[in-house]
């Protein structure tokens, strides 16, 4: 971000500084560490609560299923954490398909996962549709099916928010089903 002048002199490289910037900007407004006010998306984490959460903290813990306490539920979350990782360091030596490398640091390489053969059920119904309808893909049945009864509007994302716009969300939900 930095650089030498032609004098020897330290200048800031603005675009790189600015870019910087903004990433860092993106980044605390994605975890809310600052907000806007006025805004919907980004706005003010207190204004996600409901107005009443700490008159009814009680009754809001118990229907969260969490722990009053901070220090209980630190200590239950890191023995969770603890959990995993003695099952994850004990399965680590047995496991082929993921090794640790010198390279950079170490990197965690992962084996490539092999092909599933294709469902018995997938190659029945191709088998059908073609019989019935044989000019008609089963990508363009997911499709007419989903305009009809929106079907990929079920599909939750496990994400706070989506960032991808309906259509496309949709279209990708479309592909992977027919991929699958």
């Amino acid at each position: 971000m930095v650089k030498k002048d032609e004098k020897g002199q330290d200048r800031v490289n603005r675009m790189n500084y600015e870019i910087s910037a903004l990433q860092a900007l993106r980044d605390k407004l994605r975890c809310k560490e600052i907000w806007v006010v006025g805004a919907n998306r980004y706005r003010n984490p207190d204004e996600d609560l409901p107005a009443d959460f700490e008159e009814r903290r009680v009754e809001n813990y118990k229907a969260l299923k969490q722990p009053l306490d901070a220090e209980t539920f630190i200590a239950t979350l890191k023995q969770a954490m603890s959990e995993g990782l003695e099952k994850l360091n004990a399965g680590m030596p047995k496991n082929l398909k993921v090794r640790f490398t010198e390279k950079a640091g170490g990197w965690i390489v992962v084996s490539p996962l092999e092909p599933q053969a294709e469902p018995m059920n997938l190659s029945r119904l191709k088998g059908e549709m073609i019989r019935r309808w044989p000019m008609t893909s089963l990508l363009d049945i997911l499709k007419e099916a989903d305009l009809r009864v929106g079907f990929t509007e079920q599909f939750k994302s496990v994400a706070n928010r989506e960032m991808l716009d309906r259509d496309t969300l949709q279209k990708r939900l479309i592909l992977s089903l027919y991929g699958a």
